[in-house]
């Protein structure tokens, strides 16, 4: 009975479990339809919303196209109307010129030249060094063994020819010295000094004298040698008293005053104007004659010394230009000599050139670049260097004159600097351009509010 029980729960359990899943297969296959036909539905929907939102865009883009093609168009309207507007912006490279007047270009100073090439000297560059001049160079030296006591000159000062540099007090000494020796020298000096300016004067009296009577007598009283004869010798006699007037205030000093001036202290004096260079000594120092107290030189006057080889040199000759460029000015000098002996680092031959560097901060030592015109020369166009300006975007440039009156500006390239002239490329021999007043045509260009750039 029990089992039996069993078993019939077993089954009746199998059959509630696949009574279950038919009924949820059924339910299943009638709901599928509704469920196709609602994506169905939902998928149109979606689809039309996409299309419309598409269509939607399409009209913006083409709205938003169309808007900026007519700002596009507008904008265009005003660019157009912005090169007509008075201004002169849509025109400014056909009108970057200047014209002036005749009374205009009188007035300036503005003249007019002709380009057409001619023989120019071919440059020979080469790296240079700055060296004092030694021919306007002096080294100041005490005479005898002396103190120095004071000082009337410091290092950098510029001097003129006869101004107090230093005064020196002697020493005094028991024993009998070199310095005691040079000042006994120095006493009889002054007195031989002293002999031969009373000879001088005697002989300018006597010279003086004749010649007053032979001038009275005249020309007709005296012969002609006779009367010539006087007249020099009384300019000769004054020529060599006037030859003791150097240091006349000196030799006066020591007349008067014997061997204790000399004793006591006495000058040290520029035999020359110039800066002082060197003053290697302080208060106090005992100097001897070979000890340098002051070193002057005229630094408006260096050398500038080149180092040319061999196969150049015969190219160059003494009087040759040269030109150095220092800062933005180009200084002109002429060589004064030429070397014959190598250099045994550098193979060269020194070249020595006299400058006036006046103005123009050019210093011993300096090394420069130096251009020297040789005696070959070549065809070029070659104009006055005042005639090139630098136009605004830093490029050189000079004006044309393309009518009476009318200037154009025109950009060049500068291959060579001779100094006063320069040798330009970019421009036609035959071209009319300003050679002088080009500084004032630049100026009226940059009122016009123009600006260079005609390449």
């Amino acid at each position: 009975m029990n089992t039996f029980n069993t078993t019939h729960k077993k089954t009746n359990n199998k059959t509630h479990r696949a009574t279950s899943i038919y009924l949820l297969s059924g339910l299943l296959l009638l709901s599928s339809p509704l469920l196709l036909a609602e994506k169905h539905d939902h998928d149109e929907a979606g689809h039309n919303e996409t299309a419309d939102h598409v269509e939607s865009g399409r009209n913006a883009n083409k709205g938003n196209n169309e808007k900026e093609h007519d700002d596009h168009d507008d904008h265009t309207k005003e660019e157009k109307k912005g090169e007509d507007d008075g201004h002169g912006h849509g025109e400014e490279k056909a009108s970057a010129d200047v014209e002036l007047s005749v009374e205009q270009r009188k007035k300036a100073g503005i003249e007019t030249l002709v380009l057409k090439k001619r023989s120019v000297s071919n440059q020979i560059s080469a790296l240079s060094e700055v060296k004092l001049n030694q021919y306007k160079t002096i080294k100041v030296s005490p005479s005898i063994t002396t103190r120095v006591e004071k000082r009337h000159v410091k290092l950098g000062d510029k001097v003129k020819k006869g101004d107090l540099l230093a005064t020196l007090h002697t020493i005094a000494t028991t024993d009998i010295s070199a310095n005691v020796l040079a000042t006994a020298d120095l006493a009889a000096s002054s007195a031989e000094l002293g002999a031969s300016i009373a000879e001088a004067k005697g002989e300018l009296a006597a010279a003086s004298a004749t010649w007053r009577r032979i001038r009275s007598l005249g020309k007709d009283a005296v012969s002609g040698k006779r009367f010539t004869e006087a007249r020099i010798a009384k300019e000769q006699a004054e020529a060599k008293l006037a030859a003791y007037g150097k240091s006349k205030s000196q030799v006066k000093k020591l007349l008067t005053s014997g061997s204790k001036a000399v004793q006591k202290h006495f000058e040290l004096r520029a035999e020359q104007a110039g800066m002082v260079i060197k003053d290697d000594f302080v208060l106090g120092q005992i100097v001897n004659p070979e000890d340098v107290l002051f070193e002057i030189s005229d630094m408006d006057h260096l050398w500038v010394e080149a180092n040319i080889k061999p196969k150049d040199v015969s190219k160059i000759a003494l009087g040759s230009n040269a030109s150095i460029p220092v800062e933005d000015k180009t200084l002109q000098g002429k060589v004064i000599f030429i070397g014959r002996v190598l250099d045994e680092k550098t193979r060269t031959l020194p070249v020595r050139i006299e400058v006036n560097t006046k103005g123009v901060s050019l210093y011993p030592g300096q090394f420069v670049k130096t251009s020297i015109s040789s005696k070959t020369t070549h065809a070029a166009i070659a104009i006055p260097a005042e005639s090139v300006l630098r136009s605004s975007d830093g490029d050189w440039m000079l004006f044309v004159e393309e009518a009476p009156g009318r200037f154009v500006p025109k950009e060049v390239d500068i291959v060579e600097n001779l100094g006063e002239t320069v040798v330009v490329e970019g421009i036609e021999s035959g071209t009319t351009i300003v050679s002088k007043g080009a500084f004032f045509v630049q100026s009226e260009l940059a009122k016009s509010g123009f600006s260079v750039h005609n390449h």
